[in-house]
Protein backbone atom coordinates (compact mmCIF):
# COMPACT_ATOMS: atom_id res chain seq x y z
CA UNK A 1 0.00 0.00 0.00
CA UNK A 2 1.48 3.55 -0.95
CA UNK A 3 0.62 6.42 1.25
CA UNK A 4 -2.74 8.42 1.19
CA UNK A 5 -2.80 12.23 0.50
CA UNK A 6 -5.07 14.87 1.54
CA UNK A 7 -5.57 15.49 -2.17
CA UNK A 8 -6.33 11.27 -3.02
CA UNK A 9 -8.37 10.55 0.55
CA UNK A 10 -11.70 10.78 -1.71
CA UNK A 11 -11.10 8.52 -4.69
CA UNK A 12 -8.65 6.08 -2.78
CA UNK A 13 -11.58 5.49 -0.15
CA UNK A 14 -14.09 5.04 -2.78
CA UNK A 15 -11.78 3.13 -4.88
CA UNK A 16 -10.69 0.71 -1.78
CA UNK A 17 -13.95 0.50 0.06
CA UNK A 18 -16.60 1.00 -2.02
CA UNK A 19 -19.42 -0.10 0.80
CA UNK A 20 -19.18 3.55 2.05
CA UNK A 21 -21.28 4.78 -1.10
CA UNK A 22 -24.56 4.94 0.61
CA UNK A 23 -23.42 6.94 3.47
CA UNK A 24 -21.07 9.13 1.40
CA UNK A 25 -24.16 9.50 -1.14
CA UNK A 26 -25.87 11.22 2.01
CA UNK A 27 -22.91 13.48 3.10
CA UNK A 28 -22.83 14.58 -0.42
CA UNK A 29 -26.57 15.84 -0.46
CA UNK A 30 -26.14 17.51 2.66
CA UNK A 31 -24.22 19.70 0.79
CA UNK A 32 -26.16 19.73 -2.12
CA UNK A 33 -23.91 17.71 -4.07
CA UNK A 34 -24.21 14.05 -6.23
CA UNK A 35 -21.76 12.20 -4.60
CA UNK A 36 -20.21 12.16 -8.17
CA UNK A 37 -19.18 15.98 -7.57
CA UNK A 38 -16.94 15.09 -4.76
CA UNK A 39 -13.51 15.15 -5.65
CA UNK A 40 -12.27 16.18 -2.54
CA UNK A 41 -13.37 16.16 1.24
CA UNK A 42 -13.14 19.73 2.22
CA UNK A 43 -16.35 20.08 -0.26
CA UNK A 44 -18.52 17.92 2.16
CA UNK A 45 -16.58 18.71 5.57
CA UNK A 46 -14.29 20.79 7.35
CA UNK A 47 -11.70 17.99 8.32
CA UNK A 48 -10.82 14.81 6.89
CA UNK A 49 -11.29 12.61 10.21
CA UNK A 50 -15.27 13.91 10.21
CA UNK A 51 -15.54 12.82 6.94
CA UNK A 52 -14.40 9.07 7.96
CA UNK A 53 -16.15 8.96 10.63
CA UNK A 54 -19.34 9.83 9.23
CA UNK A 55 -19.26 7.18 5.90
CA UNK A 56 -16.43 4.80 7.69
CA UNK A 57 -15.88 4.81 11.11
CA UNK A 58 -18.91 5.09 12.69
CA UNK A 59 -21.42 3.10 10.41
CA UNK A 60 -19.01 0.07 8.94
CA UNK A 61 -15.64 -0.08 10.74
CA UNK A 62 -16.27 0.39 14.80
CA UNK A 63 -19.28 -1.88 14.50
CA UNK A 64 -17.90 -4.79 12.41
CA UNK A 65 -14.40 -4.08 14.85
CA UNK A 66 -16.76 -4.92 17.66
CA UNK A 67 -19.16 -7.62 16.42
CA UNK A 68 -19.03 -11.27 18.04
CA UNK A 69 -19.26 -12.64 14.98
CA UNK A 70 -17.35 -12.67 11.28
CA UNK A 71 -17.96 -14.47 7.56
CA UNK A 72 -15.15 -13.81 5.14
CA UNK A 73 -17.10 -10.64 4.03
CA UNK A 74 -16.66 -9.09 6.81
CA UNK A 75 -13.05 -10.21 6.91
CA UNK A 76 -12.09 -8.75 3.57
CA UNK A 77 -14.05 -5.29 4.14
CA UNK A 78 -11.81 -5.11 7.66
CA UNK A 79 -8.76 -6.62 5.56
CA UNK A 80 -9.78 -3.00 3.33
CA UNK A 81 -10.10 -1.22 6.00
CA UNK A 82 -6.48 -1.89 7.70
CA UNK A 83 -5.34 -1.35 3.99
CA UNK A 84 -7.11 1.91 4.12
CA UNK A 85 -6.01 3.22 7.23
CA UNK A 86 -2.15 1.77 6.27
CA UNK A 87 -2.40 4.45 3.67
CA UNK A 88 -3.27 7.33 6.00
CA UNK A 89 -0.35 6.35 8.35
CA UNK A 90 1.98 6.46 5.33
CA UNK A 91 0.57 9.66 3.73
CA UNK A 92 3.46 11.31 2.22
CA UNK A 93 2.93 15.10 3.55
CA UNK A 94 2.30 13.34 6.88
CA UNK A 95 -1.50 15.50 7.09
CA UNK A 96 -3.55 12.20 7.37
CA UNK A 97 -1.47 10.54 9.64
CA UNK A 98 -3.62 12.32 12.98
CA UNK A 99 -6.78 11.46 11.34
CA UNK A 100 -5.92 7.51 11.05
CA UNK A 101 -4.86 7.91 14.74
CA UNK A 102 -7.71 9.66 15.97
CA UNK A 103 -10.74 8.18 13.71
CA UNK A 104 -9.45 4.47 13.75
CA UNK A 105 -7.09 3.51 15.81
CA UNK A 106 -8.06 5.38 19.25
CA UNK A 107 -11.29 3.38 19.38
CA UNK A 108 -9.73 0.19 19.38
CA UNK A 109 -9.14 0.98 22.91
CA UNK A 110 -12.17 -0.21 24.18
CA UNK A 111 -11.48 -3.65 24.48
CA UNK A 112 -9.17 -6.72 24.70
CA UNK A 113 -11.36 -8.17 21.69
CA UNK A 114 -11.11 -5.55 19.62
CA UNK A 115 -7.09 -5.02 19.75
CA UNK A 116 -7.09 -8.85 18.97
CA UNK A 117 -8.69 -8.18 16.22
CA UNK A 118 -7.48 -5.37 15.09
CA UNK A 119 -4.25 -6.95 15.34
CA UNK A 120 -5.11 -9.92 12.94
CA UNK A 121 -5.38 -7.21 10.42
CA UNK A 122 -3.26 -4.43 10.91
CA UNK A 123 -0.27 -4.00 8.51
CA UNK A 124 3.33 -2.58 10.42
CA UNK A 125 2.54 1.21 10.33
CA UNK A 126 -0.62 0.78 11.95
CA UNK A 127 0.89 -2.20 14.54
CA UNK A 128 3.63 0.04 15.20
CA UNK A 129 1.47 2.86 16.13
CA UNK A 130 -1.22 1.23 18.09
CA UNK A 131 1.64 -0.85 20.26
CA UNK A 132 2.81 3.07 20.73
CA UNK A 133 -0.48 4.23 21.78
CA UNK A 134 -0.95 1.49 24.49
CA UNK A 135 2.31 1.73 25.66
CA UNK A 136 1.94 4.98 25.78
CA UNK A 137 -1.67 4.69 27.88
CA UNK A 138 0.37 2.29 30.24
CA UNK A 139 -1.75 -0.69 28.49
CA UNK A 140 -0.56 -4.52 28.51
CA UNK A 141 0.93 -5.36 25.36
CA UNK A 142 0.28 -8.87 24.30
CA UNK A 143 3.39 -10.77 23.06
CA UNK A 144 1.24 -12.00 20.60
CA UNK A 145 0.64 -8.61 19.28
CA UNK A 146 4.18 -7.30 18.24
CA UNK A 147 5.27 -10.68 16.59
CA UNK A 148 2.13 -11.90 14.11
CA UNK A 149 2.23 -14.96 12.86
CA UNK A 150 2.14 -13.87 8.79
CA UNK A 151 5.09 -11.58 9.38
CA UNK A 152 7.16 -14.50 10.49
CA UNK A 153 8.93 -16.04 7.12
CA UNK A 154 8.56 -19.20 8.41
CA UNK A 155 4.25 -19.08 7.84
CA UNK A 156 3.57 -21.64 5.62
CA UNK A 157 0.72 -19.25 4.08
CA UNK A 158 0.81 -15.91 5.31
CA UNK A 159 -2.22 -14.83 3.03
CA UNK A 160 -4.24 -17.27 6.05
CA UNK A 161 -3.37 -14.89 8.88
CA UNK A 162 -3.52 -11.72 7.39
CA UNK A 163 -6.15 -11.09 4.12
CA UNK A 164 -4.51 -8.20 3.67
CA UNK A 165 -1.35 -10.28 2.28
CA UNK A 166 -2.26 -10.63 -0.94
CA UNK A 167 -3.04 -6.61 -1.52
CA UNK A 168 0.77 -4.74 -2.47
CA UNK A 169 2.78 -3.77 0.17
CA UNK A 170 5.36 -1.02 -0.20
CA UNK A 171 8.48 0.19 1.78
Amino acid sequence: MRGISSDELVPQLLRLLPEVEPHFEKAAERHGLRMSEVTHWEQVNTHPGTLLSEVLAHPLFQPLMESPEMDANAEDFLSRCFAFVEGLEEDPEGRLVDTAYFTFLEFLMESAETLDRAFRFAWPKTRAEILSMLRAWNVPVDPAWENPAWENPAAENPAAENPAAGIERQG
